[in-house]
């Protein structure tokens, strides 16, 4: 079964694109200099990428990098936002960046409490962070919860979170940890329905939630999923 394209993923390439100041022309002819010819999306395709009448995964990796590239969007910010796996350094990145880890504390996405960074009493194991998507204070969260998992896969027991706790402001579309009273800490989707924003759960079993009272821990940036550690 092919992937499900998240709704909100062609007005947010609309919105990389827009705020280069680029028209689709440019970012058409930006792909075939990024990838060359075999990595071309011609402009009628990317009308129809960001009308969201073609999926971005139906592109070839080489066309997903190329247009990654087109509109400057970091590898480790493509991924969590599609989903969608890189296949290894794309072509003229430093290799050695590549090879620059750092080694972050992983803690469990816990059903109470705060992750709190110098609880050295909850860290279940270690993460070795590419320094391209190490960010400052991150968190490495694993979870332990089905509320994210989907047909496709989504965020499954097991896998970890890398969140950005300096990431505070909630946007549609966007998935957060979140510390919520009578429910815990928990990852969430963003949606607004009518006026309101609710939590919703990627897993159609979980419905979704208004709560009176949240903190935002950070937002989601990366999915590491589970045997792919590096």
């Amino acid at each position: 079964m092919p992937p499900t394209q998240d709704p909100g993923l062609p007005a947010w390439l609309r919105a990389h694109r827009t705020a280069l100041g680029l028209r689709q022309a440019e970012i058409s002819e930006a792909t075939r200099e990024h990838g060359g010819p075999d990595a071309h999306i011609t402009q009628s395709y990317l009308s129809r990428l960001e009308a969201g009448s073609r999926p971005v995964h139906a592109l070839t990796p080489a066309r997903q990098d190329a247009l990654r590239r087109a509109l400057d969007i970091s590898a480790s910010e493509w991924v969590a936002r599609t989903g969608l796996p890189l296949l290894g350094p794309p072509p003229g990145d430093d290799v050695l960046s590549t090879l620059d880890l750092v080694r972050v504390p992983v803690r469990a996405l816990a059903t109470a409490g705060l992750p709190v960074t110098e609880d050295n009493a909850s860290i279940i194991d270690h993460e070795l962070v590419p320094a391209r998507d190490h960010r400052p204070g991150m968190l490495v969260l694993e979870v332990n919860g089905d509320s994210m998992t989907t047909e496709a896969g989504g965020i499954r027991p097991g896998d970890r979170i890398y969140v950005d706790p300096g990431d505070l402001d909630l946007r549609e579309g966007r998935i957060y940890v979140l510390h919520v009273p009578g429910l815990g800490l928990t990852v969430k989707r963003l949606r607004r329905f009518g006026p309101a924003l609710w939590l919703t759960s990627d897993n159609p079993d979980h419905p979704p939630v208004k709560p009176e009272e949240v903190t935002v821990v950070g937002r989601v940036y990366f999915h590491q999923p589970q045997g792919q550690r590096l």
